[in-house]
């Protein structure tokens, strides 16, 4: 069992699965320049990360934000008209009314990495400082590789380059989620659990399944 931290504070986690937390720290502020409206979210990786994780992670969440996941009751949700760029490419590109900086620690693939020691610690975290959450997402990939592990036995390259972008995509949406109502709290089913099993984690939106299911 994985317990919820806030601050100096610890309560039990709520039955089995995989622990996104919310993580506080004190960070600088953010500064970037609105040129244009919109909303860009903009990946930093290590260079070990493969070329062919980035289709595949951005084709991951367009599915998830077509099909409405991370939308709330109240009707506040992550822009679904958000780009996704990488960082060189936002270098060169104008600025945004609203940027997301996502961080991908590690590998990011479902490679075998059974000589090194289980991880502990969350899958993704945002960022508190001077009383707001900021729009800096971390996602361990090595953390998530550990975690997806049981299910990519038996998937060929393929299969498992898609299981860790929907991994990937459903910690960042959760993490958004967060930025975007400005808010720690978690949700008792859906997308903002506070934990998530791995059939959650992997799990596509109905829609691309049958998209991939007609190729």
């Amino acid at each position: 069992m994985i317990t919820l931290k806030s601050q100096t504070r610890q309560a039990p986690g709520a039955g089995a699965g995989i622990l996104v937390i919310f993580l506080l720290a004190c960070a600088p502020p953010l500064s970037l320049s609105a040129q244009q409206p919109g909303t860009a979210i903009v990946f930093y990786a290590q260079p070990q990360v493969r070329e062919d994780l980035w289709p595949a992670l951005f084709e991951a969440l367009r599915a998830d934000l077509d099909a409405g996941i991370g939308k709330l009751p109240n009707g506040l949700s992550p822009d679904r008209t958000a780009v996704f760029l990488r960082g060189e490419d936002f270098a060169r590109s104008s600025g945004f009314a609203n940027v997301v900086e996502v961080e991908l620690l590690g590998r990011c693939d479902l490679l075998p990495q059974a000589d090194r020691p289980f991880l502990r610690g969350p899958l993704g975290w945002v960022v508190l400082a001077s009383g707001k959450i900021r729009p800096i997402v971390s996602i361990d990939c090595a953390r998530l590789a550990q975690v997806l592990r049981p299910a990519a036995i038996g998937l060929d390259k393929e299969a498992r380059r898609h299981a860790m972008a929907q991994a990937i995509a459903h910690v960042l949406i959760h993490e958004w989620i967060h930025v975007t109502t400005q808010s720690p709290s978690h949700a008792a089913n859906g997308i903002l659990q506070a934990t998530l099993t791995i059939n959650q984690l992997i799990a596509e939106p109905r829609s691309r399944r049958s998209s991939l299911a007609a190729r």
